[in-house]
């Protein structure tokens, strides 16, 4: 058998063979634990009314999350955010620990790491000094 015999022999099951190494490679690939780093903006929500947020609050944080490396290729796309519910606040600061908890993230990814750790949101009655 020449070179070309050798080459064209079975080619069929040869790009087969080929096209299923790199699918099972790619599927391993994706599936490895990763870990990666997100600006994450924060969200106030349900803030009373006559009370309004004084100084200048977070608007992002910074957040590790780990889990398989084909899900946090889909966060670039579905970014998550930090929700904080401000309904039972009163007037004065309201501190905001465990952020980890508060953070909508995609199933699968987990999130290892925030920082600051914890958020405190100073409220005053509208119309007041200091805001």
């Amino acid at each position: 058998m020449n070179m070309r015999e050798i080459v064209t022999h079975n080619l069929g099951l040869k790009v087969l063979s080929l096209t299923l190494a790199v699918a099972l490679w790619l599927f391993v690939a994706a599936e490895r634990e990763s870990e990666t780093g997100l600006s994450v903006p924060v969200v106030f929500e349900n803030l009373p009314p006559g009370l309004v947020i004084v100084g200048r609050p977070l608007a992002r944080i910074d957040v590790r999350v780990a889990g398989p490396k084909i899900l946090l290729l889909r966060l670039h796309g579905d970014r998550p955010t930090l929700h904080l519910d401000l309904k039972d606040a009163r007037e004065g600061t309201t501190a905001f620990p465990a952020l980890e908890a508060a953070i909508r993230i995609r199933e699968g990814v987990r999130v290892t790491r925030v920082t600051p750790a914890a958020i405190e949101v100073g409220l005053a009655r509208a119309g007041t000094k200091g805001n």
